[in-house]
């Protein structure tokens, strides 16, 4: 975890303050649904008063990267600002429109990803998919799912197109149970393997037809 900094006293501290919990926000310190420290608890390391850290959140949250929860707390809701744009764009699209955006990015960044990936990139990729086939819930299974293909999105090398498939990270979540069922569920857990092996054998087109497959796995 990124440590955060006593503030010094050149710049407003609000603004220091909100620097650094942006930082652990943008770097996946703090992922989405993260609870951030409460407010004594920033007040103790920054060495400031309330009203100074409650101005940092709230600037956070008017950008979408925080949701105050009353009563409980506050709590990540995106890791940038297009991703909030984007959570707040498709709240009220349907999952099969959420699947079609989201299937794009990822056939796209797979043929990316072939040529792109490097072999730390892959071991990360690889370990997704073991995490994916190991789950003992479906709501851990669709975690590893995410990571997997965040991690193929992020290999492609395209800083825009991993931000954008992060923007959707929330209303794929929300949206979870409103998918279409999997035609055949066995085909889908070799169709993210031969992806995988299309990926370690720098396959551009191989990578593309799989990454297609698991897309037309979903009727």
């Amino acid at each position: 975890m990124t440590s955060l900094r006593p503030a010094t006293r050149n710049v407003p501290l609000s603004v220091q303050i909100g620097a650094q919990l942006r930082e652990n926000i943008e770097d996946g310190t703090w992922p989405i649904g993260t609870k951030v420290p409460g407010e004594f608890e920033l007040m103790k390391t920054f060495e400031t008063s309330r009203n100074t850290v409650r101005e940092s959140l709230r600037a956070l949250v008017h950008l979408g990267l925080l949701e105050s929860r009353p009563g409980d707390g506050t709590y990540v809701r995106s890791t940038s600002e297009l991703g909030a744009v984007l959570a707040r764009r498709v709240k009220d699209d349907t999952a099969d429109e959420i699947l079609e955006v989201r299937a794009g990015l990822e056939v796209q960044a797979s043929r990316l990803a072939a040529t792109r990936i490097t072999k730390d990139q892959l071991d990360q990729v690889a370990g997704h998919l073991r995490d994916r086939e190991a789950a003992d819930t479906a709501e851990d299974r669709l975690a590893a799912d995410i990571r997997f293909h965040r991690a193929i999105v992020e290999a492609s090398g395209n800083p825009l197109m991993a931000e954008l498939h992060d923007g959707l990270e929330p209303a794929v979540l929300l949206n979870a149970g409103n998918y279409p069922k999997i035609e055949d569920p066995a085909a889908l857990e070799q169709e993210h393997r031969d992806l995988l092996e299309a990926l370690k054998r720098g396959n551009a087109h191989a990578a593309v037809t799989a990454a297609q497959a698991i897309v037309d796995g979903f009727k």
